[in-house]
């Protein structure tokens, strides 16, 4: 049947596969789907040289870098077998390693439940989100965040560095260095996260003010700041979720004498979910409930998505998974951890609901 299927479908359908694994896909069915699309090609080859100019004349260089974060599922005649969410880094030269689903922490050992061998031919595999991060020196700093467009008619990445935007062209002819500098109308020096969604760069501040800049430059306020997350040890994050903009508010539910690293450690965090309301430009909090559903926010240090419980055995929907930074970096070395802490509603009111955290076993297996 796929034999006969005209040409000029499979092309059109050839130009919607844009990562390895759905060009793979493709190109397994048969003889004739194989001659109609190429051999999958990367765009841009990472790591990359990012050459930052500040506005002091002073120049700073980053490597950029790119990961992908896979769900390896069992087969669908087997609804009991968990599969796993691996993040996989590819070197200049080839060379992959695995990276912390949450992070950028490399593994050092695997669970000791992790198969030996992967036969992809007894995995469904699903690419979920690619990941870019900036490295000084081979160091990761968690509070820089970068988001790319590879959009034909808008190739751009922005990054946030100290808390200011920068922006750069991507030329995908040239991989060597990407130059970028900061915004010449931008004012704000306290920016968290940053995504290209629906076309377009959104970037939100400490205090929750939310811009969007589109493929002109032309930077536009779309939510003003929230008061009620307003602190320094509020924590926002952005993801997209069913086509909705989310915005994460993370924050300690107390704060005690102890030192910042026990803080984190210790006592319960708390999480506020708001949506972005673009008819009306603000932040409208959501229900948990409501706004999560089935589905189950990652909220990492590096990146943000969103998966369905349904392709989770044994997870719930309506959480919050996310990566406890110190502790990650206090184990890594020594052994590997799925070190998530899962966020789910205790209270029954729909007016109040509130959230607690749980440390899921080391084995976990997402």
């Amino acid at each position: 049947m796929a034999s006969r299927i005209p040409g000029e479908l499979l092309e059109s359908i050839g130009k919607c596969l844009n990562t390895r694994t759905d060009v793979s896909r493709f190109r397994a069915v048969c003889k004739s789907l194989r001659s109609s699309i190429p051999h999958f090609e990367k765009q841009l080859q990472f790591p990359i040289k990012v050459l930052i100019r500040n506005t002091n004349g002073s120049n700073t260089t980053f490597t950029l870098t790119e990961s992908i974060v896979f769900h390896l599922a069992p087969p669908r005649d087997d609804p009991l077998k968990r599969g796993w969410l691996v993040k996989v880094e590819e070197g200049k030269y080839g060379e992959t390693r695995m990276l912390h689903p949450l992070s950028q922490f490399v593994v050092g050992r695997l669970p000791h439940t992790f198969p030996k061998v992967f036969n992809l031919l007894e995995f469904r595999v699903f690419e979920y989100a690619r990941v870019y991060s900036i490295h000084d020196g081979g160091w990761w700093d968690r509070n820089n965040k970068v988001a790319l467009s590879m959009n034909l008619s808008f190739p751009a990445v922005m990054i946030i560095v100290d808390g200011v935007l920068y922006r750069g062209e991507l030329d995908v002819d040239v991989n060597n260095c990407i130059e970028v500098s900061q915004l010449d109308h931008d004012q704000h020096y306290d920016y968290e996260d940053v995504i290209f969604y629906e076309g377009k760069f959104y970037a939100v501040c400490r205090d929750g003010q939310a811009l969007v800049v589109d493929s002109c430059l032309n930077v536009k306020v779309v939510a003003p700041p929230i008061l009620a997350c307003l602190g320094g040890d509020h924590k926002k994050s952005l993801v997209e979720s069913l086509g909705e903009l989310l915005l994460v508010d993370r924050y300690p539910s107390t704060m005690g004498e102890d030192s910042y690293l026990d803080k984190w450690l210790d006592i319960e965090l708390k999480f506020k979910v708001f949506k972005l309301n673009t008819a009306e430009n603000q932040w409208i909090e959501v229900d948990e409930r409501d706004a999560l559903s089935d589905r189950i926010l990652l909220v990492g240090d590096d990146s943000c998505f969103s998966v369905s419980a349904r392709d989770f055995p044994g997870c719930e929907g309506n959480s919050i998974y996310f990566s406890n930074f110190f502790y990650m970096k206090n184990n890594m070395e020594g052994s590997f951890f799925w070190i998530f802490q899962c966020l789910t509603e205790v209270s029954q009111s729909p007016t109040s609901p509130s959230l607690i955290g749980a440390k899921l076993d080391a084995d976990y297996e997402l």
